[in-house]
């Protein structure tokens, strides 16, 4: 590469991703929590054949919704880890070219 440009692997879009994820985990068990708080209270007055109904929907959504922590966690230790180590190798590759460019 002829010149003097510097050369880089940016990965600040991985960095805050990884981040956002974190905020994205807490605020949602925050919410859930509250939801919980409220639905006992509603439960706590609610009697009959349709506040059971509506406890077993509520029991089956919050099982399939309740893993959104799993889920990034998956995606963070996994995907995101790989590209972000890749592109921490690339910038020391880079580090190094831009020590010592080659001319093309």
């Amino acid at each position: 590469m002829a010149g003097t440009a510097f050369v880089s692997a940016d990965i600040d879009k991985i960095m805050q991703f990884e981040k956002e994820s974190e905020e994205a985990i807490t605020e949602f068990d925050a919410i859930k929590e509250q939801f919980n708080e409220i639905n006992a209270t509603l439960l706590e007055k609610w009697k009959g054949d349709g506040a059971d109904a509506y406890k077993k929907e509520v029991k089956h959504i919050l099982e399939n919704i309740g893993g959104i922590k799993d889920i990034l966690d998956v995606i963070n230790n996994g995907a995101v880890k790989d590209v972000k180590d890749n592109y921490l190798k690339l910038d020391n590759e880079l580090g190094e070219f831009n020590k010592n460019p080659q001319s093309e």
